[in-house]
């Protein structure tokens, strides 16, 4: 297998999360350093466009979106899904992590944004606002809905303490991907927002989890230069097969557009069809500095359409 090249960068809380899953994967990885803002010259001929962080490079296929990157790491041997999804877990696993991220995520963004407005750089709130509230939003509108917002996000973390409780201790079982979707909001909310830590004290479960996999996956094999990792997949043929395998009006070879199917500044990404299964989208991309790569979507959370 190719080595597993993660584009990220340190504070990322997505790219944590991912980090945290090849640690409990037992996965080695390879580091490639990336802007947390725009511009992304050395991401961007990788992913046809796609800015969010991480993305995963495994040669010339490009897996983007955690959830994609998820179930991209289970497919690498029998032994790694069992890790992730042990036993019966994958779907309830899957479900809890796109809910902390659909959910939970959104309310505890604009908590931490808010409290950042007089301290974070203007360029970076204003990038972050744009990406995850969409056009319109203003900072006097994130500050005025902030009590509000708490009140959501404490009872959301209620709803996730009890999903917790229910699978038990992590002394006795095994843990998942879903785990690491709530560790990862755990170590957001700690970290970023000066009230993370009094708030987390009343969700013994979520504390729990967050400790059992400190540290879980966050010293790469490797650090290499972004320059390194567009030579590999400009020297590397893509692996993704070709074909479409379930119900849908979309043919081999056209052309479609791919974004989030949120409010949000993502760019639209273009390519060629290349497959098209129930639960992710493939795409044709060239570029100068990598040559030919296919780009791997989730299907779930991403409005695909034609453009031919």
């Amino acid at each position: 297998m190719a080595d597993l090249i993660l584009h990220h960068y340190w504070p990322s809380p997505f790219a944590h999360k991912i980090r945290m899953a090849m640690g409990l994967a037992g996965l080695p990885w390879t580091s490639v350093e990336i802007p947390r803002v725009p511009p992304k010259p050395l991401l961007l001929p990788l992913t046809a466009g796609y800015r969010r962080t991480p993305v995963l490079q495994v040669g010339a296929d490009v897996y983007c979106d955690t959830h994609n990157i998820a179930r991209a790491l289970a497919d690498t041997a029998p032994e790694v899904g069992e890790r992730l999804f042990p036993g019966p877990s994958r779907g309830a696993a899957l479900v809890l992590a796109e809910w902390v991220d659909q959910t939970l995520f959104p309310l505890a963004i604009r908590a931490v944004m808010a409290e950042a407005l007089d301290t974070a750089s203007p360029d970076f709130i204003q990038d972050r606002g744009d990406l995850y509230f969409g056009p319109g939003w203003t900072p006097e509108g994130l500050r005025s809905e902030a009590p509000g917002v708490i009140l959501q996000l404490e009872a959301a973390l209620g709803r996730l303490e009890s999903w917790l409780a229910g699978l038990g201790h992590c002394d006795y079982r095994e843990l998942s991907y879903g785990d690491v979707a709530a560790a990862f909001i755990a170590w957001f909310l700690r970290g970023r927002w000066s009230r993370g830590g009094e708030v987390l004290r009343h969700y013994p479960y979520l504390r729990e989890v967050e400790s059992a996999l400190e540290g879980a996956g966050q010293q790469p094999a490797q650090e290499i230069a972004a320059e390194k990792a567009l030579a590999i997949a400009a020297q590397t043929v893509p692996q993704a097969s070709t074909g479409i395998q379930c119900p849908s009006d979309l043919v081999v070879g056209q052309s479609v557009g791919i974004r989030p199917y949120v409010r949000s500044s993502d760019p639209e990404v273009f390519g060629r069809l290349r497959a098209l299964t129930s639960d992710r989208i493939s795409i044709d991309h060239e570029a100068r500095d990598v040559g030919d790569v296919v780009v791997h979507f989730p299907i779930t959370g991403y409005q695909i359409r034609s453009v031919d």
